[in-house]
């Protein structure tokens, strides 16, 4: 195994920079091709579409598989639209399987079809072996690299195989099987190298070991590793025989990737849309949220209006709309985003949703009452206003805060239950339900205790 020694700097940035500015394209091989594939792809992404179409010329698709692969699955799909299929037939073919699996499902399926029949066959089979499980699968993001031995094996004979092995190979763990490779224990590296040459694999192995099945879900193997601290798991398909592994860095990138994705979708976003350089596209992406919300605001405006009449001469507390609103909102944003960090984590049963949902409620019930009373507190001496004025922006504040807690607990579990993501229930369309309550309390407890005000 060749090991090197790579540094990524502003002055590497630089000198890339100004290699393809000048379509110095061996210079900027030999440096390029030395960084990790994490640098490669941050450098990469910060480029235009002309510079990166630089990049691409100068590599070989072999060269630009681990760039790829680093990549989100929209970037992916905007990148390929500027390549010819032969280089993407070739780019896929240097992948890791399941990672060629991930884009080509990503993708419809005639140009699926099309860039699999152009693979080579044995790339392709392995593929397509990942293909075939849904997308949140254990199965999807199996590592089938991983170091099997036969249960009858001297520690002798797998430290030979071993050491004549050519393949890059997660071998820290040992596998024990059978010769159906049913899996029956585990023998760590540590414990091989200090046995006896002589002593059989039987006699060594651990047999108290933890798997997954290939059918469940993610976040399961996520859940699992993390109550048993493990830091490899086997796969094995429904006869028992082990297919694969998940390692402890597979459920790291799952975690971050499903976080990413859950920030996007809170901001009202679509992913790619944060680190994207490309004006137009984020534009795209962000407008329609942003006219919807406009639109909203005149539906808020629609249900002001019959309020107005009887409020004019109290026009003071149109003052308090921006408190009322922005509480509102911020606490269905704090109660989305601890749901939906639950929901990534782990999968929520029915025992498990009420319990967060009750814990959300006495939440808002809480900081419902805090807040009103300081409210109330302030609307009195900082705007010297009547002590009734206090009372109604206290009481709506409380009751706003409430509604928009348990509304952004509710929403991702709804939506969830309707086999949608959850992710749907992204910030914007919980602000937006939470104004709209929040303007219906407020105004609805303004002309309940208004009268009493002559009193």
């Amino acid at each position: 195994m060749n090991f090197k020694i790579t540094r990524h700097d502003d002055e590497t940035t630089n000198l890339l920079t100004l290699s393809l500015a000048k379509e110095h394209s061996q210079q900027f091989r030999s440096m390029f091709i030395s960084l990790h594939a994490a640098d490669q792809a941050a450098f990469f992404m910060r480029l235009d579409e002309r510079n990166r179409q630089k990049v691409v010329e100068y590599l070989q698709p072999h060269e630009f598989a681990g760039l790829f692969q680093e990549l989100g699955l929209e970037d992916q799909r905007l990148i390929v639209t500027g390549l010819d299929a032969a280089y993407v037939s070739e780019l896929l073919n240097s992948m890791l399987s399941k990672e060629a699996a991930a884009f080509l499902k990503s993708i419809s399926v005639r140009k699926s079809v099309s860039l699999l029949a152009s693979m080579e066959s044995e790339a392709r089979k392995k593929v397509e072996q990942f293909m075939k499980y849904p997308a949140n699968a254990v199965g999807a993001i199996t590592n089938v690299n991983f170091c099997t031995v036969h249960l009858t094996e001297t520690v002798d004979e797998v430290l030979n195989r071993l050491r004549q092995s050519e393949e890059e190979k997660y071998c820290y763990d040992l596998f024990i099987t059978d010769y159906d490779l049913h899996l029956i224990g585990r023998v760590s590296m540590p414990e091989l190298l200090r046995a006896p040459l002589d002593k059989e694999m039987h006699m060594l192995m651990n047999r108290n070991i933890f798997f997954i099945d290939d059918h469940a879900e993610q976040t399961a193997a996520a859940e699992m590793m993390k109550k048993y601290n493990l830091h490899v798991l086997p796969v094995t398909d429904e006869q028992g025989g082990m297919i694969g592994i998940i390692t402890v860095d597979e459920v790291h990138d799952l975690l971050e990737e499903r976080l990413g994705l859950h920030i996007h979708h809170i901001a009202g976003l679509k992913r790619g849309v944060l680190t994207s350089s490309d004006t137009l596209r984020s534009v795209s992406q962000r407008l329609p949220w942003l006219i919807g919300l406009t639109a909203t605001g005149f539906v808020m405006a629609r249900i002001m209006a019959p309020f107005i009449a009887s409020l004019e001469q109290f026009a003071l507390l149109a003052l308090f709309i921006p408190v009322i609103l922005g509480m509102s909102g911020n606490s269905g944003i704090q109660s989305l985003s601890v749901v939906i960090r639950k929901m990534t984590v782990s999968k929520l049963k029915g025992k498990d949703k009420w319990n967060l949902l009750a814990k959300e409620a006495r939440v808002g019930v809480v900081t419902g009452i805090v807040c009103g009373l300081v409210a109330s507190l302030f609307a009195v001496l900082l705007f010297d206003s009547i002590p009734l004025f206090g009372v109604i922006v206290g009481i709506a504040l409380t009751i706003s805060i409430l509604f928009g807690t348990i509304t952004g607990a509710v929403l991702p579990l709804i939506v969830e239950r309707f086999k949608v993501d959850p992710a749907v229930a992204s910030g914007p369309v919980v602000t937006t339900i939470n104004d709209i309550l929040a303007l219906f309390v407020y105004y609805g407890v303004a002309a309940r205790l208004i009268p009493f005000a002559s009193f």
